[in-house]
């Protein structure tokens, strides 16, 4: 299917308290596959309460569910897409990337044929391997959500980890978490380091990429200017490299 003459795709995603500035790397993946394929979208901002009245009110099942002190609770997640061109909602970075690549076939693939299996692989690999960062991370975000989204965001966090807020990033755990994530960039760099190119695949982006430079450009939103410019100078260069070879991809115009 051609793109020419297609109406704007709606991409549901996260605000922060920078205008049009994204937030969530997750919604940062469909922001990234978007532009690379060409596809005409525009952005429609939901702060974090009004996620699960958005789910009801367009009958979206959950995107998972989630063990809640023993018990599976719904969870309901951004980005999602509407494509008024066929009348569907998407939701879930990676359902959206296949739904994407299927309908659009004249565009660039964010998994290339016979890929899929082994990006999803990858996915989960990489959320597994930077998962013990995750309180550091919280905190650093929740300081980008407006007011609204931060209270929710920090409350349901803090049910979720059955810890108080102010035990997510103690001062004397900082060095351990900061070496974890850095023991982490280095677990990853190792997979890039055996591509023949700058990208996972070679020397074109795949979605793969997306999801690590979305988590990148997360920390370069997130993180203290100082942390960052350390972050950036690891492993060669390797993730400031990344974040600047795939910022046109992240059109934040919309």
């Amino acid at each position: 299917m051609s793109t020419s003459g297609l109406k704007p795709i709606i991409l549901y995603d996260i605000p922060s308290i920078v205008q049009g500035q994204p937030w969530s790397p997750n919604a940062m993946k469909t922001r990234y596959c978007l532009t690379f394929k060409g596809l005409p979208f525009e952005t429609v901002w939901v702060e974090y309460p009004k996620i699960k009245p958005f789910y009801e009110q367009n009958s979206l099942a959950p995107t998972a569910l989630r063990a809640m002190k023993g018990t599976p609770m719904p969870v309901h997640t951004l980005p999602v897409i509407m494509d008024p061109n066929t009348n569907r909602f998407i939701s879930d970075s990676f359902a959206i990337a296949q739904y994407l690549d299927e309908q659009y076939p004249d565009t660039p693939k964010v998994l290339p044929y016979g890929t899929a299996a082994l990006v999803h692989v990858f996915d989960t690999t990489f959320l597994n391997t930077t998962r013990g960062t995750i309180k550091m991370a919280t905190v650093k975000g929740a300081q980008k959500l407006n007011p609204e989204s931060r209270e929710f965001y920090i409350r349901t966090r803090t049910e979720r980890f059955g810890i108080p807020w102010e035990q997510f990033a103690l001062p004397e755990k900082r060095e351990e978490q900061w070496n974890i994530l850095r023991a982490a960039c280095n677990t990853v760099d190792g997979w890039y380091a055996k591509s023949s190119g700058q990208f996972i695949l070679g020397d074109t982006p795949c979605f793969a990429d997306f999801i690590v430079a979305g988590r990148f450009k997360w920390m370069q939103y997130c993180f203290e200017k100082q942390e960052w410019e350390e972050v950036k100078s690891w492993n060669g260069g390797r993730w400031g490299k990344l974040v600047d070879a795939t910022d046109k991809y992240l059109d934040c115009s919309k």
